[in-house]
């Protein structure tokens, strides 16, 4: 009897043995995964002109946790967690708030504020939150780079005050950011945030401070056109494409991405920006119903790589939804 206890206990010992070598290997993959998606830039040449490089964006990026979530919530996750998952631009909506004297620079959704937590009495998410995260983010990923899209959101501000507190906020760790007006390669900006505005009329700062000059006419008209996407200037020597047609239905919507995608590639001198994003044609939008189905379309699109897609912009993003776009990079070491 104690050797039938001896052999099965044997046999017991190694099949758990074996067992816990393949959980070992499945857990050593799964990270291996993970550490991909956080240094996905690791394994591009440094060489590579930034806007050649397909980058995975979030649109309207602050809103995990933010007012009227039916009408204006675009993302479930955190920009920390966005990070995480492999995204590299983020769509930031800048208000005032506060007293005149007083004033600091909060995240909102058109009228809805963006919070730091789901409670009914969370604070407003305050643009040096989402800074903390960012500059975290990077010292622990030097070889990453972020785009910080700032647009000032509402009409009502003034946009000088805006870009004034925007600028005493970089002030404050100034190594840490890209702000030239001028397409960098990625070796140039690794570990740095490279500062985009959305400002019609920038501070005038010169060159060397302004950020890249991403503006572009509001395509929020609802005519189904041709040509989906616009051509805007950075520079004298570079050019932005974008298409952000937000008040289209899911159908048209999925033409205009699609066009964008296999007819508008970026290059060395010109960003490419694909809003896949759409709140639809109707009185209120819901932007989770139309994300559902173009983040379902996208995760079986037939993606080729060695193609500069540029900067592919999602709501409602996901993991797998930013390996399609980042695992396009070929410009391996």
């Amino acid at each position: 009897m104690r050797g039938f206890f001896r052999k099965w206990g044997a046999v017991a010992l190694a099949l758990v043995l074996s067992l816990s070598v393949f959980a070992g290997m499945d857990g050593s993959s799964v990270q291996a995964a993970e550490d991909h998606a956080e240094d996905w830039m690791a394994d591009i040449d440094g060489e590579t002109m930034l806007s050649s490089i397909s980058i995975p964006g979030t649109h309207d990026s602050a809103t995990q946790y933010v007012g009227m979530r039916y009408i204006f919530q675009c993302q479930d996750t955190s920009i920390a967690q966005q990070l995480v998952d492999g995204y590299r631009y983020f769509d930031m909506r800048l208000v005032l708030d506060g007293k005149e004297d007083e004033q600091t620079l909060i995240l909102k959704h058109n009228f809805a504020k963006c919070k730091e937590g789901g409670g009914l009495f969370a604070k407003a998410l305050k643009l040096s939150n989402v800074l903390s995260d960012v500059y975290a983010f990077l010292q622990e990923h030097p070889s990453e780079t972020v785009i910080l899209c700032m647009k000032a959101e509402n009409s009502k501000d003034d946009v000088a005050q805006v870009q004034k507190l925007l600028y005493e906020q970089i002030d404050q760790n100034p190594q840490m950011w890209y702000l030239a007006n001028e397409i960098p390669t990625l070796e140039q900006v690794r570990g740095k945030i490279v500062l985009a505005t959305r400002f019609e009329d920038a501070m005038e700062l010169g060159q060397q401070k302004s950020g890249l000059h991403f503006y572009w006419e509001d395509q929020g008209d609802r005519e189904i056109v041709d040509v989906p996407y616009a051509l805007s200037a950075i520079s004298d020597s570079a050019s932005l494409w974008v298409q952000d047609r937000y008040n289209y239905d899911t159908s048209d919507k999925l033409d205009a991405i699609v066009d964008d995608l296999e007819n508008c590639q970026a290059a060395d001198d010109t960003f490419s920006i694909n809003f896949t994003s759409t709140s639809g044609s109707g009185k209120v939008g819901h932007p989770k119903k139309y994300a559902t189905t173009i983040n379902d379309y996208l995760l079986s699109y037939d993606w080729q790589a060695g193609t500069s897609y540029g900067i592919v912009v999602v709501d409602f993003a996901t993991k797998d939804l930013a390996k399609c776009i980042y695992e396009t990079n070929t410009f391996v070491k």
